[in-house]
Order: C-alpha cells, then structure tokens, then sequence
C-alpha cells in the first residue's frame, strides 16, 4: 500500500467512527453551548488514553482483553454515562452549565467498551499498516486520526455554541436535550452488556 493511499484509508475510517453519534459526541453538544473550544478541549482528553494505547498495541501487538475487564468497562462506562445525562440534563439549562473539558474526554475513552474494542480490532489493523512505513508511518497514523477527531469535535462545539447564541433558549433546550437522551441511551447500553456478560 503506498503512503498517501494509507493515510486517506486513516483519514476515511477514523471519520467514520468520530463521525457517529456517541457519547463524547453528546458531551461536545452539551459542553459546547458554554464553551465554543470544548470539542478541542475534549479531544485532548480522548488522545491522553488513546495515544498510549496506540503505542502499546504498536509495541506489544495485541492487549489481554479479557472478558472480566470487558464486562467492568460497561458497567462503570454505563453509569457514568447516566450520571453525566442526570447532570447535564439539571445543570445545562442554565447558563451555568460546568466545563468539564479535557477531563470528560479521558473518562468518556477510558470508560467506554466501544473504544476499547474498535481499538483492538480496526484500530488495531491501521496500526499494523502504519508500522510498514515504520516509525515515521506510526507517527502519521497518530497525527492524522487526532486530526480527524479534532476537526469534527471542535466543529461540533463550535457550531453548538453559536446556534445556542443565534436560536437563544429553545435552541438550547433542544440541544441539551439530544445530549442527555444520547448519554442516557448509551448509558443504558453499555450497563446492558455488562450485565449480560455476567449472566
């Protein structure tokens, strides 16, 4: 596979997956209505536990998934996605609706079974391309798929923010709403795979 032919393949599926609606989507929506940087702030968050886990699936080749730690994921992924629903759902309506930011990426990624599991499968093949260009092709694949998470994050937060300051409160409602029903729903998925791996 030549180069640039890799790094499109990069940009295509890393859009694919950032593009879909999720969690740290529902928090770019519901962070962005006071903060027009908050996608970008996210997005650092997300790449403080995504980079290393790059890193180590480049290093070691594959990660010791196990069923148990799959299963603790969903559950504390789930519940905390339903604490951040409740939260926002009570706090954003008004304006003082709190910038979590960074922090809200790092716990959205490292809580999340889905994540962790397109790591290991996708993520982990685009890693296994990038190392055939060697170190230089690693660092490219790093780069570009941040990019990519960055772009459509802080898109996300910047036009939250000025469609809450352009449309005023019904747009805010609106958007708060989406937000907390997209952290409910997944909340409630991620806990029901975690129970249905304990029975």
């Amino acid at each position: 596979m030549e180069f640039y032919a890799f790094i499109a393949s990069v940009v295509l599926i890393s859009l694919s997956g950032v593009l879909a609606p999720g969690p740290v989507f529902a928090a770019a929506i519901a962070e962005g209505r006071t903060n027009r940087y908050a996608g970008f702030h996210i997005t650092a968050g997300h790449a403080v536990v995504e980079i290393p886990l790059i890193m180590a699936l480049a290093a070691f080749g594959t990660l010791a998934a196990t069923e148990n730690l799959r299963t603790a994921v969903s559950l504390a992924g789930g519940a905390v996605l339903l604490y951040l629903a409740y939260d926002t759902a009570t706090t954003c309506p008004s304006k003082e609706c709190r910038r979590r930011g960074m922090l809200t990426g790092v716990v959205l990624s490292a809580l999340s079974p889905y994540f962790i599991i397109w790591w290991l499968t996708v993520g982990f093949t685009l890693i296994i391309d990038a190392l055939a260009f060697g170190a230089v092709g690693l660092v490219a694949f790093v780069i570009v798929h941040e990019g990519c998470d960055a772009a459509w994050l802080g898109f996300v937060s910047l036009a939250t923010h000025r469609s809450s300051r352009s449309f005023g409160p019904r747009a805010e409602r609106a958007l708060t709403a989406s937000s907390v029903a997209i952290l409910a729903v997944f909340g409630i998925l991620f806990i029901a795979m975690g129970v249905s791996a304990l029975l």
